[in-house]
Order: C-alpha cells, then structure tokens, then sequence
C-alpha cells in the first residue's frame, strides 16, 4: 500500500467520524428539543390572584380547623400569574434528560431494577418510563431550570404558595386535590386517586378542576421552599418564596396516607432520592 493511498484512506476514516459525530449531535438535539416540546406543552396556566393559604377549616362548616399543627397559620398571599406541569415529570422524562447531560441513572433508580430480591420484584414496575421519578430536590430543580435555559423562560420548582394555590384550584376552599374534592378509603371503587405506596402511571386518574393530575397522592411534590413551622408568621404577601436557609425542603401531595389534605406541609432532605417526585413552573414574566 503506497503512501497515497494511506492519506486517502485516513482522510476516508476522518471523514466518516465526522459525519457519525454530525449524526450523533443531530440525534441529541432532535431528542431535546421533542423532551422540551412535550413539558411545555403540558404546562397550565394558572392566572394569578388572591387568596388565603393555610387552615381554612374555621371559615367553613363546623369552624374546626382541618390541622393540629401550628405550621398552617391561615394568611393572605397574592400570586403573579404562572404555569405549572399537569402531570409529575416521569422515569422516561428523567433518565432522557440524564442522558442528554452524560449521566448514568439516579442511585435509587438503579438500586430498585438490580436488586435480586423477590420481595422487591414488584417495585420495578414503578421504574416504568411513565411513572413519576424518585429524585433528589437538586436534580429535580436542577430538569426543571435546563427546560428554562433551553426554551428562554423562568422554569423552577414550584414555591409552596403556588402549588398550594394550584391544587386548590386557584385558592378555591378545597381541602382534597382530586377531581371532586372528596376522600375515599382504600377498598372504595370509587376512589379517584394513587396512593404513594401504589404508584400508577401519571395521568391514571382525572385531574382537579384545574387540569392538574396527581396533586394528591401518587407521590408529593419537591418545593422551591426551605421548610420552616413558623415561616408565615411572618412571610411576605406577594409571591413569597420561603426561608434564605434551612436544613429540608418543603414538599407537597401525599405522604402516608393521612396526608392528603391541600393545606398539609411536610419536609424532606433535599439530598435524598428515596422519596419525592416532582414538577416544573415557568414564572412570570410568562413567553
């Protein structure tokens, strides 16, 4: 083979690496831009307002209030208009956007689909791609502002004011985040809402008056917001955005089956990947 000849087959070589490195950014982008397409697109306007957070339980029915706990103190907040997602982002969303950053799946992901044991068989059916994603508070905001970055808008977590505003369907005294604001026991054919130790796909049952799914049960919902008891004691009226610091944040939806309620506060490390899910907002200014 003469030197010619050589050149000319490496320049060949050269020359179809950079076709498939053209092929593979291609097939990237293609994949980012359908991910980003389909999270906008299952964003709810929800037109902002006034209205009273908290333990409304003493302005209705018997006046008893809904809450024991201190942490629900009843206030006035006004909102900026925003849009938030229908459904909690799922596996299929997650792992697609790990991928995209060259990252393997999360801990829990991977712990829950090697694990040998019969009695946790059953719980690969949750990894489904449609099902809503276990991840840490960090990964979650950190999907939720790439979707901002790559479409030019203000993607975040939701703050704790505006998810309790959206489940309330816009503030409404809704004390359940379902269809028709009622609970149901387990066993109830009628029951309109997955529990968060039997997850079903999003979107398996009909939404709030809103258009939401799954804003109560089927798992909860990581929050922009450091979690403090007392923090509306003293919070601001407009857009609040919850403590500087703190050591958990807050979280939202369901977490055992007795807190289900709109207006129920909970709280979870933000490291951890062994318990909450999560959905997106874009914040005013709006596109």
């Amino acid at each position: 083979m003469n030197k010619e000849t050589v050149v000319q087959i490496t320049l060949m070589a050269l020359a179809l690496a950079i076709l498939a490195g053209c092929r593979d950014e291609q097939e990237k982008k293609a994949d980012q831009d359908a991910l980003v397409s389909v999270s906008l697109n299952n964003l709810v306007m929800v037109k902002g307002g006034e209205f009273l957070m908290g333990d409304f339980g003493p302005l209705i029915g018997e006046k008893l209030p809904f809450n024991p706990f201190p942490d629900t103190l009843l206030h006035r907040v006004v909102l900026s208009d925003f849009r938030i997602g229908k459904y909690r982002v799922t596996w299929g969303e997650f792992n697609r956007w790990l991928d995209l950053q060259g990252r393997e799946e999360n801990d829990y992901y991977r712990w829950t689909m090697d694990h040998k044991d019969p009695d946790f068989q059953s719980d690969k059916v949750y990894m489904g791609n449609n099902y809503p994603a276990t991840v840490s508070w960090q990964d979650a905001r950190s999907y939720c502002q790439w979707l901002g970055q790559v479409s030019n808008r203000y993607m975040d977590l939701p703050t704790e004011a505006q998810w309790e505003y959206a489940a309330r369907s816009r503030g409404k005294l809704f004390i359940f985040a379902n269809a028709d604001n009622k609970n149901y026991f387990h066993d109830d054919k009628e029951r309109n809402y997955a529990s968060s130790s039997n997850k079903k796909p999003v979107g398996s049952f009909p939404p709030n008056p809103l258009g939401l799914y799954d804003m109560m049960g089927n798992g909860e919902d990581w929050l922009t917001d450091w979690y403090s008891a007392d923090y509306y004691n003293h919070s601001p009226v407009k857009d609040p955005q919850g403590p500087e610091i703190g050591n958990k944040k807050s979280v939202r939806g369901e977490r055992g089956s007795g807190h289900t309620l709109t207006i129920y506060r909970n709280s979870n490390k933000p490291d951890s990947e062994w318990g909450s899910q999560f959905r997106c907002v874009e914040n005013s200014p709006l596109k």
